[in-house]
């Protein structure tokens, strides 16, 4: 038996291609990539930003809140006092004049 040839062709692979750019190109893939890190960094720096102010407004709220729960407290005691007062004279027979 003998082997045909006929529709047998060697085949190219196209895996090792290489792209070649002017220095044009090259100036301007390199100030795309510059632009791109430097809107990536000032996204990140105005998340920062935000989160910041974010949490001293919290803060405030907390302190606010704080010092309203404290004047609510000493209030209660005052009254509580008032009405210990009272009732001790009454105990005792006293009347307001």
């Amino acid at each position: 038996m003998t082997e045909s040839t006929i529709g047998m062709g060697t085949r190219r692979h196209s895996i090792g291609r290489v792209i070649s750019l002017g220095p044009s190109a090259a100036k301007i893939i390199g100030v795309i990539l510059l632009a791109m890190v430097a809107l990536f960094y000032l996204a990140q720096t105005t998340q920062g930003a935000t989160r910041n102010y974010t949490v001293q407004d919290l803060e405030t709220k907390k302190q606010e809140i704080q010092a309203a729960k404290d004047d609510l407290q000493l209030e209660a005691v005052r009254l509580n006092s008032l009405q210990t007062i009272k009732t001790k004279a009454e105990e005792m027979g006293l009347e307001p004049e």
